[in-house]
């Protein structure tokens, strides 16, 4: 069951696609996230390029984020995406049925607060690709932050050179990565 942690949605549950299609990021890892970055979410713009259920822009909404941007490939997770949008009745939540690197290779002159990775474990070498489009298009903004949740100990990436980790957490057995551009860019 996925649930609405904070905010204006506080305890409404949402639905969620079918675990064969999506591994939902689990509450407390979610909770976590938020309560680190809770004092800056209010009027930022917030991307997930692995969206399932939308949890992670709606929950970001109902802390007063600004725009929610959710990517999500499978047609499945994307319907329940729109489900879940009508359910809390947000206007402010964008869903779109695509992949994360078509997504990303069609923006133009657009820049997220909070882009948020979390692709299925088998296919992790698509942060690589997603985070050097970020980079070479300038889709974060310069104080921005990518959270990447996986589930590596250690965060492999083919070129780190534009980012710095800013922090890492542990919830069991889920990694969340904080990057950010390094200067800020």
């Amino acid at each position: 069951m996925l649930k609405i942690i904070a905010g204006k949605y506080k305890s409404r549950i949402i639905n969620q696609p079918p675990k064969s299609t999506t591994r939902p990021t689990i509450n407390r890892a979610r909770e976590a996230i938020f309560s680190s970055i809770q004092f800056s979410v209010e009027n930022k713009k917030f991307l997930d390029l692995f969206s399932g259920s939308s949890s992670f822009c709606l929950e970001a909404l109902s802390r007063g984020a600004k725009l929610g941007v959710s990517i999500e490939k499978d047609h499945e997770a994307y319907l329940v995406s729109l489900e879940n949008k009508s359910i809390l009745g947000e206007n402010n939540l964008c869903i779109f049925n695509t992949d994360a690197i078509s997504y990303l290779n069609k923006i133009v002159n657009e820049k997220f607060d909070y882009i948020y990775l979390d692709p299925p474990y088998k296919i992790f070498n698509i942060i690589n690709n997603c985070l050097e489009i970020i980079f070479s298009k300038k889709i974060l903004n310069k104080d921005g932050i990518i959270i990447i949740e996986t589930n590596k100990k250690t965060l492999e990436l083919n070129n780190l050179s534009h980012y710095q980790m800013v922090k890492t957490k542990k919830y069991g057995n889920i990694y969340i990565y904080y990057l950010k551009y390094i200067n800020n860019l």
